[in-house]
């Protein structure tokens, strides 16, 4: 099926992990989330495939330096073939077993710095750029919840959106021009 403009990264990603393959990708995060390495990989592909699928619109590329003056890489880079609709840049955590909550926290942030803190190159603006991170413990949970509040003031603006089975999307964006 294809569908219209792909405007927003976010709601494909909380598409995928409720809706398509119904109720086997909270199953399949579950078993790799204890698996060594952790899934984030697994995640990228499996996300890149629905997008290229439901949008024959755009292109999608995984693991870009976009970062100028910098070799940082990021996960994704989805582009509008139209033109109509600016650059998506996105980087993405996916909460492995091996890490604490902490550390997964931490990762987030780092993406959130990364984005903030390095300028985007002209090829790649405008752009929408994305930290996304997905938590499936009640520790990250809840230290998510504890960032997300203590950022509220003078902090970036984090959402959370709950999805099946306990886990959890949470993202930042920043429009860069």
């Amino acid at each position: 099926m294809v569908l219209p403009d792909l405007t927003d990264i976010i709601d494909r990603i909380w598409f995928w992990l409720n809706k398509s393959d119904s109720d086997i990708v909270p199953k399949k995060v579950g078993i790799a989330y204890t698996q060594k390495g952790g899934w984030e990989g697994w995640a990228q592909v499996e996300i890149a495939y629905l997008v290229q699928d439901h949008y024959p619109n755009v292109t999608i590329d995984r693991e870009v330096n976009v970062y100028a003056g910098t070799r940082k890489e990021n996960d994704f880079v989805i582009k509008d073939n139209n033109n109509v609709n600016p650059i998506q840049i996105v980087e993405l955590k996916c909460e492995r077993g091996t890490q604490s909550a902490t550390e997964f926290l931490q990762s987030f942030k780092d993406d959130i710095e990364k984005i903030n803190k390095h300028p985007i190159g002209t090829e790649y603006k405008p752009a929408k750029a994305y930290a996304t991170a997905v938590s499936c413990t009640e520790e990250s949970l809840w230290k998510m919840r504890q960032a997300q509040a203590e950022w509220k003031h003078d902090g970036p603006k984090v959402t959370g959106i709950e999805c099946k089975s306990g886990i959890w999307l949470w993202f930042y964006v920043k429009d860069i021009e």
